[in-house]
């Protein structure tokens, strides 16, 4: 079943004056959720999640490291979205709460993995008290954010409610691909210009929303191609 714990407005926790951005609110059209699924079913979508999965579990092999005492035991997956990586964290035997503001998808997460509980719920105003997760997740959605300060809040909230760190996914600008697009998008070829941080930008971000990374993963064997980043981070306060 699906919990509606923090199912309001989708500007009302940001205290800014800019709303949402719209590449967020997308993923709440049914449609859009009900096609999700299909961008990763072909070769090359398995082979990027094989890629994503991967790093995403070295990530939280480096914080089990960090913490070898601890018993990192509840993961909380944000936005979890159809629940691509819901299950990624059963081989670690935690408990794997899946949040998302698209009741849509959290439907289709739902279904796929009955044995998780799945939350509406808004990165920028967590339904749960300080330190009540024993590790976060965002993955996939701070590339869509282009705002450094909105970036910046949704992390410091990650990092209220998250006991021992989190799994951080950023996108950075000093690749070739990223380059490409630009200069298309100056020449009238591309849609729109791509507006990610620099990697020193992310350090800084990171470094104001209380984190402090222990390792920064590429996600493809060729970094200079690929603009996916992924950090184990802690808190600055450990």
């Amino acid at each position: 079943m699906v919990h509606a714990l923090s199912q309001l407005n989708p500007c009302y926790s940001l205290g800014m004056d800019d709303l949402r951005p719209p590449k967020l609110e997308v993923y709440r059209d049914e449609s859009v959720a009900r096609d999700y699924d299909q961008r990763w079913s072909g070769a090359l979508g398995k082979k990027r999640d094989v890629r994503k999965a991967k790093a995403i579990c070295q990530a939280f092999d480096a914080l089990q490291t960090h913490y070898p005492e601890a018993s990192l035991r509840s993961v909380l997956d944000i936005p979890c979205g159809t629940g691509r990586f819901s299950d990624l964290f059963d081989a670690y035997k935690c408990h794997t709460i899946g949040a998302d503001l698209s009741i849509e998808m959290l439907q289709q997460a739902q279904a796929k993995h009955p044995q998780h509980d799945f939350i509406c719920a808004d990165i920028g105003r967590l339904p749960f008290a300080d330190d009540a997760i024993d590790v976060g997740a965002c993955i996939r959605m701070l590339h869509l954010v282009h705002s450094a300060e909105l970036r910046i809040r949704f992390l410091k909230e990650l990092n209220r409610v998250c006991k021992y760190g989190a799994i951080i996914d950023y996108r950075h600008s000093h690749t070739v691909r990223i380059f490409s697009r630009r200069m298309r998008f100056r020449l009238g070829m591309y849609k729109e210009d791509p507006q990610l941080p620099s990697p020193r930008q992310i350090q800084c971000e990171l470094q104001q929303a209380g984190f402090k990374p222990l390792a920064k993963i590429n996600v493809h064997f060729a970094p200079l191609l690929s603009d996916k980043l992924i950090f184990p981070v802690i808190s600055n306060e450990t």
